[in-house]
């Protein structure tokens, strides 16, 4: 079957895409963006069926010291860094996925853990101690050996360093068919007959390109993801629901379909 590249949608956040963590049933993605000017990090709900927000740019009372942790069912959590001189001081918080509204905070407790029903961390305002919270209540339980087991619904790249047998078979191919030579590592995967390829080519400086290459060899897409690069990224791309998604010059979302 002859596959192609669609475009599928992009949005551009005001900051650096931090982090990201993908629901469950893959159907909506939390983004954590990193304004460094302002030093303040806001949080955005995206509904990835609709393109819709479900809350976007959410500011929490502390502006900066605090991140995305985990999405577990219907509940994002977050750490909170409590004392900015002792990164072992922290706290965890409880948004509702939907809507964005808090449902507990706990002042003392370093998450570890997390499962669809509790969460394992400790707490360090009296001493050292191991403790488990209820997901939805934020009340202590007991965690027992109930760890949440889910399908693993996004596919993301295997990365391979320079010394890597396998990026030279790579290099190889691309000095062959597109003239151009990758250094320093690359990240591959393969899925639905199509090969995808993250790598890094030196222009005036340092630039990391996203190729999407047919079976047979066929260039579908090539994406230039930054450029001025001082260092190489981990998980540069993933793909989900037939899908294609990665961040474009540290701000931007894009995701194209896969036909």
């Amino acid at each position: 079957m002859l596959r192609s590249i669609t475009f599928n949608f992009s949005h551009v956040f005001q900051g650096v895409i931090w982090n990201m963590k993908i629901s469950e049933d893959g159907k909506i993605i939390v983004f954590e963006v990193r304004n460094t000017e302002t030093k303040i990090v806001t949080f955005s709900a995206l509904n990835l069926d609709t393109h819709k927000f479900l809350w976007k740019e959410k500011m929490l009372e502390e502006p900066w010291w605090i991140n995305l942790t985990a999405v577990a069912g219907d509940i994002v959590l977050f750490t909170l860094y409590t004392d900015t001189n002792n990164p072992d001081k922290k706290a965890a918080l409880a948004y509702q996925l939907t809507n964005g509204e808090l449902m507990w905070w706990n002042n003392d407790f370093s998450i570890s853990t997390v499962t669809a029903n509790a969460i394992k961390g400790h707490a360090e305002k009296y001493g050292r101690r191991e403790m488990a919270l209820d997901i939805r209540t934020g009340k202590e339980t007991v965690f027992g050996d109930f760890l949440f087991k889910s399908v693993e619904i996004v596919r993301r790249p295997q990365q391979y360093p320079a010394e890597h047998e396998y990026f030279q078979t790579v290099k190889t191919f691309f000095n062959r068919k597109f003239n151009l030579s990758p250094t320093t590592a690359l990240e591959y995967l393969e899925y639905d007959s199509l090969i995808f390829i993250s790598c890094y080519l030196q222009e005036n400086e340092l630039a990391n390109y996203l190729f999407i290459v047919s079976a047979d060899g066929n260039l579908l897409l090539k994406e230039r993801l930054g450029e001025h690069l001082k260092g190489i990224g981990l998980d540069t791309f993933f793909v989900l629901s037939g899908c294609v998604f990665f961040v474009k010059n540290k701000g931007e979302l894009v995701s194209y379909k896969i036909l």
